[in-house]
This record gives C-alpha cells, sequence and structure tokens, in this order.
C-alpha cells in the first residue's frame, strides 16, 4: 500500500497510464518486464497461482481466496451461491495485507533460498 500511496495518480484508476481507462496491455508490459527482471518462461497467471496457493498456506480461507481472483463459482457452490451475496471486502483485505507482509518478508530476509536472485525492477 506504501508504494501505491507514492504512486503519481492521474486519475480515478491506478494500474493505468493515464488514470482513466482500464490496464489492458498485458502482452507488452510482460514482455518489458522479462525484459527487465532477466527472468522469462513464466505466464501472468503464474502469479495468481503463485498468490493464492501463499494464500491457502497462511491460512485464508478458499471462499475468500476465490473472491480476490474474482472467481465467479467457486468455494460456494449451489444453493449458497444463489443466497450468499456477501463481498468479504474486510477479509479480502486482511489476506491482502497477510501476502503482502509475507511477500516483504521474503524481500527482507537475507536467509532467504533464493534471495541472491532477486531484483526489484518496478
Amino acid at each position: 500500500m506504501a508504494v501505491l500511496k507514492r504512486a503519481d495518480r492521474r486519475g480515478l484508476l491506478v494500474f493505468s497510464p493515464l488514470g482513466a481507462k482500464p490496464f489492458r496491455n498485458f502482452g507488452r508490459a510482460k514482455r518489458l518486464l522479462d525484459q527487465r527482471s532477466g527472468v522469462s518462461g513464466w505466464r501472468l497467471h503464474d502469479l495468481r497461482r503463485t498468490c493464492v496457493s501463499g494464500m491457502a498456506r497462511l491460512g485464508v480461507a478458499p471462499h475468500v481466496a476465490d473472491k480476490i481472483l474474482n472467481h465467479q463459482s467457486g468455494t460456494i457452490s449451489g444453493v449458497a451461491a444463489v443466497y450468499q451475496r456477501h463481498e468479504f471486502l474486510a477479509e479480502r483485505r486482511a489476506a491482502l495485507d497477510l501476502w503482502g507482509a509475507h511477500v516483504g518478508q521474503i524481500l527482507k530476509d537475507p536467509s532467504c533460498e533464493h534471495r541472491g536472485e532477486l531484483k526489484i525492477v518496478a
């Protein structure tokens, strides 16, 4: 959140060049990220998988992770999915704060197995 607070905001949307239209050029952005980081052979979907798997290890409930990934049909199904309309906003925020703290700890931990391979590119 601290990075987002420091970002130059030009409009309502955070991840948008001018802040007015949603970001759409994921292919170009990924190629640039590959180039800057020196890492290739991965897909953007790997970030979603890594995040949700990591949150599960941290104890985040599956239905909360489903909401974070914007899955329309997830762990809540059948009749419960028809009637259950709660958005779990507080739980989603807590889960993402927990994940952010976890990633932050990895970046700070000098004993991390892959610490020497990490490169900050943003």
